[in-house]
């Protein structure tokens, strides 16, 4: 599975699965690669053919209290399109909630995003408007969750080399190309760092079009299960003024990589009948 770059290690199955190839592209120290040819190689890492993982959602305000929601999420490559399907299992208030994406391959072509509330009793398509709201009451938003086209963006590298935890790193500016795109994401530019030695980016620094608000990103317990490169917890805390406004956990309860599933899942009757 391979596909638009994806904010944040926002793969097909949300969150947690980055998969390299086990053929691993490797850095020649007699050349250095451009900030664009290293965000490529993130682009195209290999992602699987399908997914199925079981998340905690955190959400912590500035006073430290805590809500959680237990998550369910499927996703399978298409020769056209990626798609992926979450439901949210508890607690109560939330239980029922599902949301559905297809990414297009076709950069020209818009993707398609559904949300279904229980309370409404309907399915909703996110627009293109909304793109850059709050994804459940995260800190993440649905462009987090959906990804961006690799070309709506300058690339610049920043620093050849910086440590995170231990790990040598790229650090590379994304700065986009136009309003439109500002407009779509809901952000003017952000640093990543970019980990050399498997390109998956562990941490991120955005800065936010509205409210003067700063979002940090990480990306930590990077483990292999199964060949593949799983990022077990993703945090995105919001900033202002240095100070804390909101934080969001996601922690990987378990996953199961290349299995089958049924096409009939990815359909609107679904979300709403439930699994």
């Amino acid at each position: 599975m391979k596909g638009k770059y994806q904010m944040s290690l926002f793969i097909k199955i949300f969150f947690f699965g980055s998969i390299i190839p086990l053929v691993l592209f490797v850095v020649n120290p007699a050349f250095s690669l451009s900030a664009f040819e290293i965000m490529s190689k993130v682009d195209a890492r290999y992602t699987g053919e399908s997914a199925v993982s079981t998340t905690r959602m955190i959400l912590i305000d500035k006073k430290d209290r805590k809500r959680t929601r237990e998550i369910e999420m499927f996703s399978k490559d298409y020769a056209d399109v990626d798609k992926s399907i979450s439901f949210f299992k508890s607690p109560g208030d939330v239980k029922g909630t599902a949301y559905m994406s297809f990414n297009w391959e076709t950069p020209s072509k818009e993707d398609d995003s559904w949300l279904y509330l229980p309370a409404l009793q309907k399915v909703n398509r996110i627009a293109s408007s909304d793109r850059s709201g709050s994804f459940m009451g995260s800190d993440f938003t649905y462009t987090d969750i959906d990804g961006f086209e690799l070309n709506d963006y300058n690339y610049e590298l920043k620093k050849e080399s910086d440590l995170v935890e231990g790990k040598d790193c790229w650090v590379i500016e994304l700065t986009p190309k136009n309003k439109k795109v500002i407009d779509k994401t809901g952000y003017l530019k952000s640093l990543q760092w970019i980990r050399k030695d498997i390109f998956i980016p562990v941490k991120g620094r955005i800065l936010v079009k509205k409210g003067k608000k700063i979002k940090l990103f990480s990306a930590k317990d990077i483990t292999k299960i199964n060949g593949i490169w799983t990022a077990k917890t993703l945090q995105m805390i919001t900033t202002k003024n240095k100070k804390l406004v909101h934080k969001s956990v996601f922690q990987l309860k378990s996953i199961k990589y290349n299995i089958d599933i049924g096409d009939g899942i990815f359909s609107t009757e679904v979300m709403q009948s439930g699994l």
